[in-house]
């Protein structure tokens, strides 16, 4: 599950926005920053993390289990 995004660190390069295959970012662009809009959606692969030039976003290595519908 998507942890964080330290916003003092992004570079509003649009790598996340880019390669998250969930569409769990969006860039801000008036705020000069990227943000976590769909938090929900993370599937935990790590790729936002991975991409990101400037080291701010951290992925939980824990996925989050899903309710089931009973």
């Amino acid at each position: 599950m998507i942890e964080s995004l330290d916003i003092d660190k992004c570079i509003v390069c649009g790598a996340c926005v880019e390669v998250c295959p969930m569409d769990v970012f969006r860039m801000i662009v008036e705020e000069a920053h990227a943000a976590i809009t769909y938090p929900e959606d993370c599937q935990t692969c790590y790729t936002c993390e991975l991409e990101c030039p400037a080291g701010a976003i951290r992925v939980s290595p824990w996925r989050k289990q899903r309710a089931q519908a009973w």
